[in-house]
């Protein structure tokens, strides 16, 4: 859910896939017909068609659902004007202003896109809704066949409630987007574009106009700015423009090199070294539970040092249920859907495997056409790789290399010459940190295939 107003224990926030929070309002749905058809759809992690094209924003307490109210956006006279068309608020939470909040919610969204007008349709018998919509400046414009039809001026209500003041929440040490001269336009990208400014900042703005997304990623780089983390190149400054989030001031790249640059040319152990350097970032990440997503070659970078340094943080996800469909389509797991480890873990898989038998595959790869490269290629790889991506292409499971690599050595350390397991010895060997020792096992490993071969 993406955060407008958060304090103590209440919760305003629009709904995007929490598939948690949708099953709670749908089981509120006084149509059984449409609930079953519901959640179906959620348990498959999928937004059922009813909120399809809705914003939906919801109000809750320590977890619980409150109330709700869903709208959508209609172009009337070449003008936009946002149509409200539910709102509920559970009956314990009733007459406590619970409604006032969700409405003004709604026309404050519809002021930050320049929307000129809220409306929605009333029941005329419904006394108490019409003294609801009426005390936040609605006034009746016409009658149709559900009901009395309400307008109300977005730009009238949000100055006359104050609404930018209650619901924005700039950082003090944000940067205001005028005070910006743009000289260059260095990269483009699928979210945004890079600049140079003339005071040798580095300025990346979004290009989306979709208010959840660019709201969402505001959220999520406030997160990502105070995070301790040097392997992550960070956001300095947020940038508003008029009191709007539209991008961010990064940290300078270090002297260094992106991961393809001359991935060719690198030994394998200097690959391996490599792959190693990125799943300890990766796990950090994952212990902070902060999900990656958009884990690709393009987005890895590495100083002078060798130290590597994740680029294009804003991709991060710092949510739950989060459906992993903004990637190119090789690096999205095909059985798991919503971001996590295991998704990060499977785009770390593809990434390696690249990086390891030197071929960059087409970003629309399938899965399929991934597996028929990968089994072109195994015999290029050890003994232990081939199991790692063997489990990768052919079950469920999703691990750190070094995860897989333990359980390799685990394996061949209980079984005998007869393919029989022995009993575990008092004192076996302790899980071997990857970092002591997948270098020199890996090297090992493929020399003497090498040499074999």
């Amino acid at each position: 859910m993406i955060n407008l107003v958060k304090k103590e224990n209440l919760n305003l926030g629009i709904l995007e896939t929490d598939f948690d929070i949708f099953a709670d309002i749908v089981n509120t749905f006084s149509s059984e017909n449409l609930k079953k058809d519901c959640l179906l759809d959620i348990d498959d992690y999928v937004v059922p068609e009813y909120f399809r094209n809705k914003i939906t924003i919801v109000i809750q307490t320590n977890g619980m659902l409150i109330g709700y109210t869903t709208f959508e956006f209609k172009n009337n006279n070449n003008s936009s004007q946002v149509e409200i068309n539910k709102l509920y608020v559970l009956d314990e939470f009733k007459n406590k202003n619970m409604e006032y909040l969700l409405v003004e919610a709604v026309i404050y969204v519809a002021g930050e896109v320049g929307s000129r007008n809220v409306i929605v349709t009333v029941d005329e018998h419904d006394a108490s809704l019409l003294n609801i919509y009426k005390g936040l400046g609605f006034y009746e414009v016409g009658i149709n066949e559900d009901g009395s039809l309400l307008s109300v001026s977005v730009t009238s209500a949000v100055a006359t409630r104050r609404l930018n003041d209650k619901f924005r929440d700039i950082p003090e040490d944000s940067v205001d987007y005028k005070t910006l001269k743009l000289v260059k336009k260095i990269a483009s990208g699928r979210s945004g574009n890079i600049y140079l400014t003339q005071d040798g900042r580095i300025l990346k703005m979004f290009t989306s106009t979709s208010f959840t997304y660019i709201k969402d990623r505001e959220e999520t780089l406030r997160y990502i700015k105070d995070l301790d983390m040097e392997e992550i190149v960070k956001p300095k400054h947020l940038v508003y423009y008029d009191g709007v989030f539209v991008g961010y001031i990064m940290e300078y790249l270090p002297e260094g090199e992106a991961l393809w640059n001359k991935s060719s040319s690198y030994s394998f152990e200097e690959k391996i070294e490599k792959i190693k350097a990125i799943e300890d970032v990766m796990k950090k990440l994952h212990e902070k539970h902060i999900y990656i997503c958009d884990l690709n070659p393009d987005n890895i970078f590495f100083d002078k040092e060798g130290k590597v340094k994740l680029i294009d943080c804003d991709a991060f996800v710092i949510k739950k249920n989060v459906v992993n469909d903004e990637v190119d389509k090789k690096y999205q797991d095909p059985v798991y859907k919503i971001v996590s480890e295991k998704t990060d873990l499977y785009a770390f898989a593809i990434t390696s495997l690249q990086l390891l038998i030197d071929e960059k595959i087409d970003n629309n790869a399938s899965f399929s056409d991934i597996e028929k490269i990968y089994n072109k290629n195994k015999n290029k790889l050890p003994v232990s790789f081939k199991n790692y991506y063997d489990n990768i292409f052919k079950t469920g499971d999703r691990y750190y290399l070094s995860e897989s690599y333990e359980r390799y050595l685990e394996s061949m350390y209980e079984m005998d010459e007869t393919g029989q397991a022995h009993d575990k010895k008092s004192g076996k060997i302790s899980v071997i940190i990857l970092s002591a020792i997948i270098v020199v096992i890996a090297i090992i490993g493929y020399l003497v295939f090498k040499f074999s071969g």
